[in-house]
């Protein structure tokens, strides 16, 4: 650090002390902001504070752990006990102002996601969104475009593109309301990662190209350039070998990631295997063997392998095949097990997630009955005596006004007697078919006149139908695959699609509320259209090729959005509610 930084800081800390105690959190807000920018800075000067905070009030103290865990944060430092971080969230969610809680319950969910709970970092991520209040022209984006960027960490972690699609595009929104262009530009080329999991290649060369023209508008060509090797390696895939060369000039040559001897910047050693590829599909095997060997030092086995393999089969070198084919086995066998390996800790993550959070509530509702016990025990011993004495004095009325009741009753049930025979009567006498044709006409006339007032009024004069959409043919694909008998029991996107607008076109209002009205994401609308078709938990679990727990929170957040409850269960009975009252 130079010295005119030490100076600064210095006038900071002398400042600060200058100051009495009731100026302390505004004093706390300067150093916050230079933790945005310098977070080493920041925690020069919350170090020297330290001396002097426990003699601070609960406020102040609180306000100096906030911000520090947010220094701490800033400069890289991983936050892995939760031994103040959670009495600050406590604090600030009965407390704080809508920023302070964000970034508590953002800090927090950093702290589950260092210490490997990433079920309940997203949980936690998923609460801090709900303390933004974009409303107010003071709203920390910044923090709120860290959380979207976290939560679509996670989501491409877990395999969850469409998920993390929705993430990103909030990412974006946020960073847009920053005003700086390029990281808005770079932000939008994070959309290239969840497109290539589904395979949409043609939206990930779109997304590299507009964010590649637009940063080298602004001048950033290393920037630009430096997104360009999954287009490489598309391109390669493709045969296109004229675009893939003008791609890799360009990267090597603009990036900046590359020294004097042709290394590429550490991290980005994968790229030797995609030149590698580049070199083969150009039959320069010499070359493209020179690649392969490469990456191999820098751990990316599979894919050297697979093109070592390769170019010995273009050489036909019988020994070099056969020991490249077990070392390409031997490679894939260890990528697949590691998979697993990765796929068992998650689960083993989301299962420990879930029996702790069960755990938690048992204990609770043990504590809640203990009390009602408790309650009803004292109750039952003031009031017992007095409803002791109440009954004997009042037997004898009782009993009289008991035999007054029955004689009433009795009254009463030869008078209902009387009119039910009368009304038997008056059904047998009944035209039926004429009532039915009565009530079809009325329904007609109401129909014509919903019609001509929406006219007037320029209302909308939609009904839902529900029985429209649940004998739509799409419903009928999905209820097949739901039951096994279908090919393929897992929709597509297209499939999905069908579903979403027979959904928007039999029921409108309740589209309107979901997709438009709350905003849910793609999941969340899904779980809500197959609730609404009567889909088990489970079915919709193996439909939306998710987890148990993946699920249940979906059905938590949407519950939340659309009816401000936070539990899952009652996600269904609101909304076969929400359908009735339209």
């Amino acid at each position: 650090m130079n010295r005119l930084a030490y100076i600064y800081i210095s006038m900071i800390v002398v400042t600060l002390f200058g100051c009495n105690g009731r100026k302390i959190t505004s004093q706390l807000e300067a150093v916050s902001k230079i933790a945005d920018a310098n977070p080493d800075s920041a925690l020069i000067v919350l170090d020297e504070y330290s001396k002097q905070k426990d003699d601070w009030g609960k406020a102040d103290r609180m306000h100096y752990e906030l911000i520090r865990l947010k220094a701490l944060n800033k400069s890289g430092v991983k936050i892995k006990s939760d031994s103040i971080i959670k009495d600050v969230v406590t604090y600030f969610d009965g407390n704080g102002e809508h920023n302070e809680q964000m970034l508590a319950y953002y800090l927090l969910g950093r702290f589950y996601a260092n210490i490997g709970e990433a079920p309940q970092a997203l949980q936690t991520y998923y609460d801090a969104i709900d303390k933004a209040d974009t409303l107010d022209s003071n709203c920390d984006y910044g923090t709120l475009a860290a959380i979207y960027g976290q939560m679509a960490s996670i989501f491409h972690q877990q395999y969850l593109p469409h998920d993390e699609i929705w993430a990103v595009r909030h990412y974006v929104k946020c960073i847009g309301q920053l005003g700086n262009e390029i990281e808005y530009t770079i932000a939008q080329s994070q959309l290239m990662k969840p497109y290539y999991l589904l395979g949409e290649n043609d939206s990930v060369l779109q997304i590299i190209q507009n964010s590649y023209k637009r940063l080298t508008e602004l001048g950033e060509t290393k920037r630009a350039a430096g997104l360009l090797p999954t287009a490489i390696y598309i391109n390669i895939e493709r045969n296109l070998l004229s675009e893939a060369e003008k791609e890799i000039t360009v990267f090597e040559h603009e990036s900046g990631l590359f020294d004097d001897k042709g290394n590429i910047a550490g991290g980005r050693e994968h790229y030797y295997a995609t030149k590698g590829f580049y070199e083969l599909a150009n039959n320069d095997f010499d070359s493209a063997e020179i690649y392969f060997r490469k990456s191999i030092q820098f751990g990316h086995f599979s894919d050297a392998y697979k093109g070592l393999l390769s170019v010995y089969r273009h050489k036909n070198v019988l020994d070099s095949i056969i020991h490249f084919s077990l070392l390409y086995e031997d490679a894939q066998d260890s990528l697949h097990n590691q998979m697993q390996i990765d796929a068992t800790h998650r689960m083993s993550s989301l299962y420990n997630y879930s029996r702790s959070q069960k755990v938690a509530e048992q204990e609770a509702q043990k504590a809640r009955n203990a009390r009602l016990w408790i309650i009803g025990i004292l109750i039952s011993v003031v009031f017992g005596g007095i409803l002791i004495f109440y009954i004997y004095r009042d037997y004898k009325r009782k009993r009289q006004d008991e035999i007054e009741k029955l004689a009433i009753s009795l009254n009463s049930a030869k008078k209902e007697y009387q009119d039910i025979q009368e009304e038997l009567q008056r059904l047998k006498d009944r035209d039926y078919k004429k009532l039915i044709a009565e009530k079809e006409l009325k329904g007609k006339e109401l129909k014509m006149t919903i019609e001509e007032l929406a006219d007037a009024t320029g209302l909308p004069s939609v009904i839902d139908n529900l029985s429209d959409f649940e004998n739509s043919k799409i419903v009928g694909v999905f209820r097949k695959k739901k039951d096994f008998r279908s090919d393929n029991p897992i929709p597509n996107k297209a499939e999905w699609r069908a579903l979403e607008v027979q959904f928007s076109k039999d029921m409108p209002s309740a589209y309107k509320i979901l997709a438009k009205d709350k905003k849910l994401s793609p999941l969340e609308l899904h779980v809500c259209m197959l609730l609404i078709l009567d889909f088990e938990d489970s079915s919709i679990v193996n439909m939306t090729d998710s987890i148990s727990q993946t699920i249940t929170t979906a059905k938590s957040r949407a519950n939340r959005k659309i009816f401000n409850e936070k539990s899952a269960q009652t996600l269904k009975a609101g909304l076969l509610q929400l359908i009735k009252a339209n």
